[in-house]
């Protein structure tokens, strides 16, 4: 693999065993990420147009079906195979495979010694460590990307509060946050089923039967419930909650196929996340007032108070350690230690990120009040770094930044816009970091040529 990221872009154009020519535009990454070994490649084939795919690495060709990849749907993007050397046993189902051997065999010893990262094949690539100036240049540069990605994400966050009402637009972006990528879109589909108004209204049998009826009528939709599993283990807890679901009419919405529980972290399994929705859900809004009211109301007071811990402490959950969900990843699958955090600061942190800010700085514009976009955007400014997730290392790496003390919530997001817009498809003309490396390596020479130009001065003067 590190023979590849070095060499992809400098020997070729290679050709798979399908005949096609294969021009390497950039090598993909390696994530180190469940599924497959290099992302977001992009090659041009037979002199086509750039695309964007995946590659998966295998000494042995075979090995793409010894490991089950061809029925794994993390695997569906896979559009190249490197193998060592090409499979001579006929055909086969996988991706068109890429033989590496007769390329790199004469020099893959030193090349995997020296390695270098794919991000050092970037023109935004810096040298580490930065210089102080070199590093406030690209944070604040960085910055301003988060501040846009805030204003995109209100943008659509209008959209949603104009089709579905400004309480249920905040109910969805409050699952979807929930529910990491993987499963994102499956909670926000779950919000439409279990809408804000029958969550209110669920919630609103008391404090312990709300939420029990809560969770019951969400995990039923979800198709989560162990009977609705086949195989899945079913414990007194689980038939209790059955039994409150059919008491509501059985809500269906969608099925366990819809859900991505391979590959998810034990703690971030769908029914530990639904469990944490329930929770969060039932929590009384002020008095008078509905979830989004009461969510507009505390943005202000996070502003005014430049401390957005009270707002954050809102979206995060805990168990007692004898709770069942403290106890339990799933049905029927016990912790070996409790886990009493269902929704800690890290992801309290994402759910304000992209969901409870966009939609204060979105009810301000649709209302005319100009001081909820200000108290969004000052609450995003004063809160702290979050979750750094492989796309936001990426960058941090690519741009020689050192992560800590980078900067808080909007940095990380900057690095996501920026990854995201530009640098996933490697469209690095366009892309304002490369802007920014480029000028700052401009003012380095001038300053650079100054100093040489009076230095020569200064000699020709017999001063120095």
């Amino acid at each position: 693999m590190a023979a590849w990221l070095r060499q992809a872009t400098r020997r070729g154009p290679w050709r798979d065993n399908a005949g096609r020519s294969v021009a390497v535009i950039y090598p993909g990454r390696w994530t180190g990420l469940p599924g497959p070994d290099l992302r977001d490649a992009i090659v041009s084939i037979d002199g086509g147009p750039a695309r964007r795919l995946d590659l998966e690495v295998h000494l042995d060709a075979a090995d793409w079906r010894r490991h089950g990849h061809h029925r794994d749907p993390a695997y569906a993007g896979v559009g190249l195979h490197l193998v060592w050397e090409a499979d001579a046993r006929g055909p086969h189902s996988g991706p068109p495979q890429l033989a590496l051997a007769q390329a790199l065999a004469a020099s893959v010893a030193p090349l995997v010694a020296g390695a270098l990262p794919d991000s050092a094949l970037l023109p935004c690539a810096r040298p580490t460590p930065l210089d102080a100036e070199t590093r406030r240049v690209i944070v604040q540069a960085i910055e301003d990307q988060g501040r846009l990605r805030h204003a995109e994400q209100a943008a659509v966050m209008e959209g949603q509060i104009a089709a579905l009402g400004p309480d249920q637009a905040l109910h969805q972006a409050i699952l979807r946050a929930l529910g990491y990528r993987p499963n994102a879109a499956a909670f926000e589909a779950l919000g439409g089923w279990v809408t804000s108004a029958l969550s209110e209204a669920l919630a609103s049998n008391g404090e312990v039967a709300g939420v029990g009826a809560l969770e019951a009528v969400l995990m039923g939709a979800a198709g989560l419930l162990p009977m609705q599993r086949p195989g899945a283990p079913a414990d007194g807890y689980a038939r209790t909650l059955q039994r409150i679901w059919q008491s509501y009419g059985s809500l269906a919405g969608l099925r366990a196929a819809d859900w991505t529980l391979q590959s998810v972290r034990p703690a971030n399994r769908p029914t530990r996340r639904i469990a944490a929705a329930a929770r969060l859900l039932s929590r009384a809004p002020h008095p008078g007032s509905t979830l989004a009211e009461t969510v507009l109301a505390e943005v202000r007071r996070a502003a005014a108070a430049s401390d957005p811990r009270r707002l954050q402490a809102r979206f995060q959950v805990a168990e007692v350690p004898d709770a069942y969900w403290a106890r339990h990843y799933d049905f029927g699958r016990a912790t070996r230690r409790p886990a009493p955090t269902l929704v800690g600061a890290d992801r309290a942190r994402e759910i304000l990120v992209n969901a409870v800010l966009p939609f204060a700085a979105a009810m301000g514009h649709v209302r005319g009040q100009s001081d909820l976009p200000r108290a969004s955007a000052a609450v995003l400014a004063a809160l702290p770094g979050g979750m750094w997730n492989h796309d936001s290392r990426y960058m941090a790496q690519t741009l020689g930044i050192e992560r800590r003390g980078l900067g808080g919530a909007k940095a990380q997001q900057g690095l996501l816009r920026l990854h995201r817009r530009w640098c996933r498809d490697k469209r690095c003309a366009a892309c304002p970091m490369a802007r920014c490396a480029g000028a700052l390596d401009a003012d380095r020479a001038a300053v650079s040529e100054a100093e040489r130009a009076g230095a020569t001065a200064l000699h020709q003067a017999g001063v120095a």
